[in-house]
């Protein structure tokens, strides 16, 4: 069956990211010890690589996917720094690209399998296919309506797991959280001060 990354126009590495080179994604893999892991924004891969790494250095069977548009969140817009480059080709970005070559690059092409579309449209994917994880990262639109609906629909793609997040100081990002977890009767707890944990149990 052919792969994504077959025949691909080698860029060359750059991992630029936020917050994805932390501990607490080793932490946290060898804690739920998942078989299935799905991250919520992805940008050039650098988070995803970094549990790609920490997986194969462990030698634990895992594999994530990355869901993600690729085509920017809403503050990339207006924002023409060189951090929010979206590479773009006759208007259309290309960053997707350098996700690929990023994950070529690292040799993990066997764990991360790419979900190029929206999350709500994932979720319901993964839904329909029985897919379910044991870890999921959410760092993708940080608009609070986008959040929230973020949490809730992938909460319910864990039976027994952990979902978690970073930039809790992000503007309305915290009240978000706590808004979820009054709703549905959950606590969360934080790591590094920014980054929040949801545990769910059977």
């Amino acid at each position: 069956m052919p792969s994504v990354y077959d025949n691909l126009e080698l860029l060359p590495q750059d991992l630029q990211g936020w917050n994805g080179n932390s501990d607490v994604f080793g932490e946290l893999i060898l804690r739920v010890k998942p078989k299935i892991i799905i991250e919520i924004g992805t940008w050039k891969g650098q988070s995803a690589i970094t549990m790609a790494t920490f997986i194969k250095l462990n030698k634990m069977d895992s594999k994530i996917y990355c869901v993600d548009t690729w085509l920017g969140a809403l503050e990339f817009i207006d924002d023409n720094s060189p951090e929010r480059d979206l590479m773009k080709k006759n208007g259309y970005p290309q960053v997707y690209y350098q996700f690929l070559s990023n994950v070529v690059h690292n040799n993990v092409q066997d764990i991360i399998i790419p979900f190029p579309m929206t999350s709500e449209i994932a979720s319901k994917y993964f839904k329909k296919k029985g897919i379910v994880a044991d870890l999921i990262y959410i760092d993708g639109s940080h608009e609070e309506e986008d959040v929230y609906r973020n949490l809730c629909d992938y909460f319910f793609l864990i039976d027994e797991g952990v979902m978690f997040g970073d930039d809790l100081t992000w503007q309305n990002m915290e009240y978000t959280i706590q808004k979820f977890c009054k709703n549905f009767s959950r606590r969360y707890y934080t790591l590094e001060n920014n980054f929040w944990v949801i545990e769910k149990t059977i």
